[in-house]
């Protein structure tokens, strides 16, 4: 935008005034835009205009908040005056029309006052008397003009760049005359249009076959025009129709043909998943704020070299961060990490081993001598306490079962009968016990719902296990909310469930993501680089090949590969196809908001666009939503069946982790990717061996590579599971490690 202003800026003083070229190129010098208010007022002040004139442009300027037109007529008016009237030549009153019709009358110099720059004004000669010779009055000499250049009018565009410097933005072409010279605009900018690539609309199959690289699908012909030529579609690929009468000719006869899945709604999950511990620690004693503010309400404090957990790393230099009960936000210049932040770790842990060893107990890591942030808000009462259910602590706990022996027991939001009742549970339902099992009022979970119930009314015999594994838990009844569980102050009395939270969406926002960083790049027809160009199923195929899927190479094939749904519930990451005439000819990935990202065409290339409602017949969901690896959360439960072992990639170490710090003892954690971690999913491995997001089979059970760690090298592998106590003592050992098919 500056080179166009002062490329302007020149084509107005070259067409004005020679004498202010130098106050032209001291401007471009210093990079003061010609048209900023800085550089207006710069130049009305330097250039010789009356000083009745500048006070006029200059108030003209104060009362009016000039766009980019009014100030080039400004400019005009002082180039009038600047050129037309000589220096030593009174000038006449100006009259300056205002937003409220007003008038601002030019000052005049007082009477008897004289003015250095303005030579008196010639009396006019009387008029002659009857038989008086006439007189003819002194006619004042007129000064010199000065020398006005003219712009050319006529210029080849060679011609015009080479006199302004002008360059021609890539992907336009100037628009000429009869006579091939550069139209100017009013400005004196050149009328220059987008370059519209030239589609040849007269083709035989043939023609367009050798041209583009088409394979006509097998079972399908060319629909050609009365002179037999192929009939192009708005995205450039050929309108075609099947050979088979019985297929489908409509897009109401193709979605007829299919079978379209209604998706259930989606519940956000409430609960916290575990990631890896990121250290930092406090520079200086510093406040956690409820939002992204500096203005924002301080929802804990935290002492000089305390110690936090980054969650999230946010714009602006913002972190979500987590540090004993507190979480909010602190700005990233506060707060020490990287190597600095291991030195301080590595003191804290020397110094706490020490302490551990005095007082002969176990190390359970730095906390508790390390400083924790002190809470200034109940976390109830924190906006930021939810803004991200991820933890560094434990989130999953062993199934603990028990059966309600009551008729009608009530699940209360506190200990005690005087608190509200959240929930109601029947005789012989089903919950989970999840903290203070030794206490009169214990904290347990039934479904979706969460609180504290009186022991007296609960069955938590050794026999109620056996019980549960031979029913299975689908069998029994579980709570019935009498409240919105989303007010329930008990929900979050511990982070633990009996399973964990799904990351929900964050695979979807991470695919829409990287896809849009494409935008911009070309449409190539059988194309499938994101860089040098794609067509709109070579754009899908590749962008999801990078989140470890598989798709067919064409639209019509990718169609068919998924979950089918209907346009109106697909998600960010799904696709959603469009047919013509009962034919699928093109693929776009949606964005969420009505939006697109896709390949369009060979004028359009890789765009952002509106989903085409007329085109849209069906979406396909590809993306799992649940996390759930073949439903098994049991490192130990054989999952696998025979026909999903492929190719043997070993006999490996296998290790033991969880997310505690005693396990992640390091800085970067030995989840260092940040990715949420998951029992009976989730294994760290050394990426070189096996690449992230290589599904394997170890023991019957499959597995998901999803994260590393600085010690796991060659064929070692970690395995992740939710307490410290289970990784101790399944201890080391080795085992055979499959790819899965």
């Amino acid at each position: 935008m500056e080179n166009t202003i002062l490329y302007e800026s020149g084509v107005f003083l070259e067409t004005g005034i020679k004498r202010n070229f130098s106050l032209f190129y001291t401007m471009k010098k210093e990079k003061i835009p010609f048209f900023s208010k800085e550089g207006l007022f710069l130049w009305i002040s330097c250039v010789k205009l009356k000083k009745q004139t500048k006070i006029i442009i200059l108030r003209y300027l104060e009362e009016k908040r000039l766009k980019l037109k009014e100030l080039k007529r400004v400019l005009a008016l002082s180039m009038a005056f600047t050129l037309t009237v000589p220096a030593n030549v009174y000038a006449a009153e100006v009259q300056v029309q205002t937003e409220d019709n007003s008038h601002l009358e030019a000052e005049t110099p007082e009477a008897g006052s004289v003015d250095e720059n303005i030579a008196e004004t010639p009396e006019q000669p009387e008029t002659p008397q009857e038989n008086q010779p006439e007189q003819q009055p002194e006619t004042p000499e007129t000064p010199e003009t000065p020398e006005t250049p003219e712009a050319p009018q006529q210029e080849t565009p060679e011609a015009y760049e080479q006199r302004t410097g002008y360059q021609l933005p890539e992907g336009h072409h100037y628009v000429l005359d009869a006579n091939g010279f550069v139209i100017l605009m009013e400005d004196g900018s050149p009328k220059v249009e987008a370059d519209q690539p030239e589609v040849l609309q007269q083709e035989t199959p043939e023609a367009y076959e050798q041209r583009t690289g088409y394979q006509l699908p097998e079972g399908h012909h060319y629909v050609l025009d009365e002179n037999g030529y192929v009939i192009l579609l708005e995205n450039g690929s050929p309108q075609i129709a099947a050979d088979d009468t019985s297929v489908p000719s409509t897009n109401e006869e193709l979605v007829a043909n299919q079978q379209i899945y209604e998706l259930p709604q989606l519940v956000e999950d409430f609960r916290f998943w575990t990631v890896a511990r990121k250290y930092a620690f406090a520079k200086d004693n510093l406040e956690i704020k409820e939002e992204m503010n500096q203005e924002s309400r301080s929802v804990g404090t935290l002492d000089k070299e305390g110690v936090c957990y980054i969650l999230k790393e946010e714009e602006d230099g913002w972190l979500y961060v987590e540090s004993g009960k507190v979480r909010g936000f602190v700005k990233a210049g506060a707060v020490t990490t990287g190597e600095d932040a291991q030195k301080i770790l590595e003191k804290y842990q020397k110094e706490a081993k020490e302490k551990a060893e005095k007082e002969k107990k176990t190390y359970t890591g730095i906390e508790g001598t390390a400083p924790v942030a002190k809470e200034l808000v109940p976390y109830l009462e924190n906006k930021a306490f939810l803004y991200l259910r991820a933890t560094v602590n434990q989130t999953v706990v062993q199934k603990d079962y028990a059966l309600t022996t009551a008729s009608l027991l009530n699940v209360r939001e506190g200990k005690g009968t005087d608190s509200r009742i959240v929930a109601t549970l029947t005789r012989g339902s089903l919950v989970y016990v999840i903290a203070d099992k030794d206490q009169d009022w214990i904290y347990i979970e039934s479904g979706d719902v969460r609180g504290f119930v009186n022991r007296e009314y609960l069955n938590m015999a050794d026999t109620v296990k056996t019980e549960v594994e031979q029913k299975g838990e689908d069998a029994y009844t579980t709570a019935e909310s009498q409240i919105d569980q989303d007010e329930n102050q008990a929900r979050y009395y511990t982070l633990t469930s009996i399973k964990s939270g799904i990351p929900g969406g964050e695979v979807r926002n991470s695919i829409v993501e990287f896809a849009s960083q494409f935008i911009g790049n070309p449409y190539v027809w059988g194309g499938t680089s994101l860089t040098d160009g794609a067509d709109c199923s070579g754009f899908v195929q590749s962008i999801y090949k990078q989140y470890g899927y598989d798709l067919p190479r064409v639209a019509e094939d990718q169609a068919q590969y998924g979950t089918k749904i209907a346009v109106e519930d697909a998600q960010p990451g799904d696709l959603i196809f469009y047919a013509k005439d009962g034919y699928i000819f093109h693929v776009v990935m949606y964005a969420g908001s009505g939006k697109t990202i896709e390949a369009k065409g060979t004028n359009y290339g890789i765009v952002s666009d509106d989903v085409n409602s007329n085109c849209a017949v069906w979406a396909t969901r590809i993306l799992d939503d649940t996390r759930t690896v073949y439903g098994s959360s049991d490192i130990a439960e054989v999952n696998a069946t025979e026909d999903m072992y492929g190719e043997l990639l070993g006999n490996f170490k296998l290790t033991y982790y969880c997310s505690c710090e005693i396990c992640c003892d390091v800085e970067t954690g030995i989840t260092a990717t940040g990715t949420p971690v998951v029992e009976g999913q989730t294994i760290a491995v050394d990426p070189s061996v096996i690449p992230y997001g290589t599904k394997v089979i170890i023991n019957g059970h499959v597995f998901t590579a999803e994260d590393c760690g600085g010690a796991i090298k060659g064929n070692r592998i970690d395995v992740y599971v939710s307490d410290h106590d289970r990784a101790n003592a399944l201890g080391v050992n080795y085992a055979d490690v499959y790819l899965m098919k």
